[in-house]
């Protein structure tokens, strides 16, 4: 009997892997496109382990030829946080780089987000948002901004959409009524936040539909879900860039619009008559 694609199979295993593995099976699902041009080697190198990981986690995916893998790899797990010292303290010894040296770069975060569309899981997304009776997106943190601003697109597109912040501590809009259907949208990226951490395992108990749209380091949102978009932020300037977020965000609300249909006439009607009543634009 054959298997199943390699994919489904990384997705099937990931809730029982070890966190080195998890980084791996990451890896693999987020660059998935470009595996047959990977070595053990590259794939190492980038997400952090040694080429032994790699070789015995392919074994347990079904395929054989690389070393056995040595216990004690913890060290090598994870992709080590970068902090706003450490990105300081570069930017003060190498002096402010030309700001084309990073273009590559957000060439590369949007080809990211547009490489995600279409996937099972966008599909996925889109239903599940279209469906909820109550929409809640949250980000924490410096990408809190990028959360707000789509949950304030989304609402002229469909009603009861709530931007959820934290601040009553138990997320009860979302986990207290127990009358609708709900589905948490939420935006993450290094260094992540307890509350998103809290938020997705409570979701995921509570059997919410969870979408988690975030960088590419993030090895537990597969934990929670399989809605996961993971994007490219690396980045030469300050900050890790939130160019991905702003194109991934938009490529949503527009397959959304679509998915919606005639419903989005009526609601964008509504909007326009408010903003009409309350002079929100200057002419």
């Amino acid at each position: 009997m054959s298997q199943p694609p390699l994919q489904d199979r990384l997705r099937a295993k990931y809730p029982a892997l070890t966190r080195a593995e998890k980084a791996v099976a990451n890896y693999m699902l987020t660059y998935f496109d470009r595996l047959g041009f990977e070595t053990a080697a590259s794939i190492a190198e980038n997400v952090g382990v040694s080429q032994m990981t790699v070789g015995r986690f392919l074994r347990t995916m079904g395929y054989n030829g690389l070393p056995e893998l040595k216990s004690d790899l913890l060290s090598q797990m994870e992709a080590p946080p970068v902090t706003v010292s450490d990105r300081l303290n570069r930017i003060r010894a190498e002096g402010t780089c030309d700001v084309w040296d990073n273009f590559d770069m957000d060439v590369a975060a949007l080809q990211s987000a547009y490489s995600l569309r279409g996937s099972p899981a966008w599909g996925a997304a889109i239903h599940a948002i279209c469906s909820a009776q109550k929409l809640h997106v949250a980000g924490f943190q410096t990408i809190a901004g990028i959360a707000s601003g789509f949950a304030t697109r989304l609402s002229y597109l469909r009603g009861d959409v709530r931007i959820e912040d934290g601040r009553d501590g138990i997320f009860g809009a979302i986990l207290g009524d127990q009358t609708s259907t709900h589905c948490v949208v939420l935006f993450e990226m290094r260094r992540y936040t307890q509350a998103s951490l809290n938020l997705a395992a409570a979701a995921e108990e509570a059997e919410i539909p969870l979408i988690i749209i975030c960088d590419t380091h993030c090895i537990w949102a597969r934990d929670h879900t399989d809605m996961v978009f993971p994007l490219r932020t690396d980045s030469h300037l300050f900050w890790d860039s939130h160019v991905p977020y702003s194109c991934l965000s938009t490529l949503l609300l527009n397959d959304l619009t679509a998915q919606l249909g005639d419903s989005v006439s009526t609601r964008l009607e509504q909007m326009h008559a408010l903003q009409d009543r309350f002079g929100a634009f200057k002419d």
